[in-house]
């Protein structure tokens, strides 16, 4: 250990002794990375804020996410202009993210059963009257559809006294200034004729929330406009002072973004302006996230040859037992099937420690009997068997670093496992029969794969490439080697993609020169001992971990 510390390489990558207050708080940073900030108008929420949040007497709109999905990322921009939109409805609304990628927040998905993500959910201002504790899922990612969805969602609640009221405005209603808290800023109330089926009033409303001393009301029948003073004149739009004084406005057409035109250049005329929209967001910063750790390390990785780290190794298991595996409400049949190889295969072929060895083996065991477990017991028991063992000792990736917050990590650890895995089950004494690898990251794409895209791409590639027609451990390891070239040339170029890793035909010239012929077609005997040579668990690199003698 004291040759360790000399070296200042090892000094910036050693576990934190913070790590053994906890793997929850010690994970968890004030300046964590996440796709949305407070500039877009979304709240990161998790585990701890989300319950409080959502008995707030507003309505709440919560996307889940996983940070490490490529859909999420795309979605993202989408999300931010909708909401950043929906700023002015902030009195009624607030907008919120989850991210499920989060260790603390597998718990918290978990009970919302969240199996799709991008995945947003509607919660009404009174929770205890809610039918749906989990609330209204809004699907789909078209912005027209989800704000016209929110619309007709947000427009069904009370919000209580002083606040804005969709319902339609009755007779014996005219004391339309009363408040019963007594202090009110409203100056005016703009009536809105709405004829039946129509949505008018309700999205003049909602346009015009954003000035505080207006209240829209709606009402369904034009004699109401006579409480006011005003005679029949087929009006449809009119506007009363605190004093009664009414009078009828005339917009240009019959329309809410007319309507509210209107009312809002009376009100501007009598000094009365809109609450300011959100300021224009700051281009991220990379800076804070490229420390000496990070700079180290993508120094190193992006400097050949090119190598396998068992950092990624460890963070993939441990990503996959500590958050995607637990994240079923009950797993029974196929999904536990699923989960039983995934863990029979980690408990021969891991590259873990001795005591990730014995954790593995006691959970095959455990696992074993079993005719289903929910996913809760699941993580309980992994948390149970791990008690007292210094299993996992990455604490950040290695090989699959990104150059920018949010970028390969996960699913590059993924991919990095299973292509160790079917080089591993090749050599004796062949634990597992050809093909079963794959297989294994068939049941888990299928069942346990947090990001949805991803998963359905890989099952119509199973599909299309005949997963099953494997026969050979050697045909296993060029099967997933073409699969994830077919995959990295279908996001070539995506906003998912990290600058300094683009998505290339692997392996590179440069990494395998005798992988390709002169004309550029690929020779798979090349490739195959190429792959064998880098995914070998005895060239695998300890950069970034103790080091061997130190590592059990």
């Amino acid at each position: 250990m004291i040759r360790l510390l000399k070296t200042l390489l090892y000094c910036l990558l050693l576990i934190s002794p913070a790590d053994v207050l906890g793997r929850l708080n010690a994970r968890k940073s004030a300046n964590e990375a996440s796709l949305y900030s407070d500039t877009d108008n979304v709240i990161m929420l998790d585990i701890e804020s989300l319950r409080p949040a959502l008995n707030l007497k507003n309505s709440k709109l919560v996307q889940f996410l996983n940070s490490f999905c490529g859909d999420c990322h795309r979605f993202a921009p989408v999300f931010k202009t909708l909401s950043r939109d929906l700023y002015k409805w902030r009195r009624i609304l607030r907008i919120y993210a989850v991210d499920c990628a989060q260790e603390r927040n597998a718990q918290l998905c978990r009970e919302f059963n969240i199996r799709q993500t991008p995945s947003l959910r509607f919660f009404g201002p009174d929770m205890r009257k809610n039918d749906d504790v989990l609330g209204a899922v809004i699907p789909g990612q078209d912005p027209e559809f989800i704000s016209s969805t929110l619309a007709e969602l947000v427009s069904q609640n009370d919000y209580g006294p002083g606040q804005p009221n969709f319902r339609p405005l009755k007779a014996t209603d005219y004391e339309i200034f009363q408040d019963q808290d007594g202090e009110t800023p409203i100056q005016f109330v703009a009536l809105v004729l709405q004829p039946k089926n129509s949505k008018i009033g309700r999205d003049t409303l909602l346009e015009l929330l954003p000035f505080k001393e207006l209240s829209v009301r709606i009402i369904e029948d034009s004699q109401i406009f006579n409480e006011f003073g005003l005679g029949p004149d087929d009006q449809k739009l009119a506007i009363v002072d605190r004093n009664g004084t009414a009078q009828y406005l005339t917009p240009s057409s019959d329309s809410s973004e007319a309507y509210a035109s209107t009312i809002g250049d009376f009100l501007k005329n009598r000094n009365i302006q809109p609450d300011p929209p959100l300021p224009i967001a700051v281009a991220p910063n990379f800076t804070e996230f490229l420390d000496h750790q990070n700079q180290a390390i993508l120094t190193k990785v992006l400097t050949p040859p090119l190598q396998v780290y068992r950092a990624d190794l460890e963070q993939a298991i441990d990503k996959l037992l500590h958050i995607e595996l637990r994240k079923w409400v009950l797993l029974e049949g196929n999904s536990l099937n699923a989960l039983k190889n995934i863990i029979k295969i980690f408990r021969y072929l891991n590259p873990l420690n001795k005591d990730g060895k014995l954790l593995l083996t006691d959970l095959d065991n455990s696992l074993s009997s079993k005719q289903s477990i929910k996913g809760a017991d699941f993580g309980d028991l992994v948390d149970s068997l791990e008690n007292g063992r210094r299993v996992f000792k990455a604490r950040r990736y290695v090989g699959c670093i990104g150059s920018r917050p949010l970028l390969r990590s996960f699913t590059c650890s993924m991919w990095t496992l299973f292509h160790h895995l079917t080089v591993e089950a090749a050599k004796p004494p062949n634990y597992f029969e050809a093909g079963s690898i794959l297989k294994t990251f068939h049941g888990f794409a299928k069942y346990f794969f947090g990001c949805t895209d991803c998963s359905e791409h890989f099952q119509q590639m199973a599909i299309r490439r005949n997963l099953t027609s494997v026969k050979t451990h050697d045909e296993e390891i060029l099967w997933l080697w073409a699969a994830h070239n077919e995959v990295n040339a279908r996001i070539a170029g995506d906003s998912t993609e990290d600058p300094k890793f683009p998505k290339i035909q692997f392996p590179s010239a440069e990494n395998c020169p005798t992988c390709r012929s002169n004309d550029s077609e690929w020779r798979t005997d090349e490739v195959l001992k190429y792959l064998k040579q880098l995914y070998d668990i005895n060239n695998v690199s300890f950069y970034g971990l103790p080091t061997p003698q130190g590592y059990d």
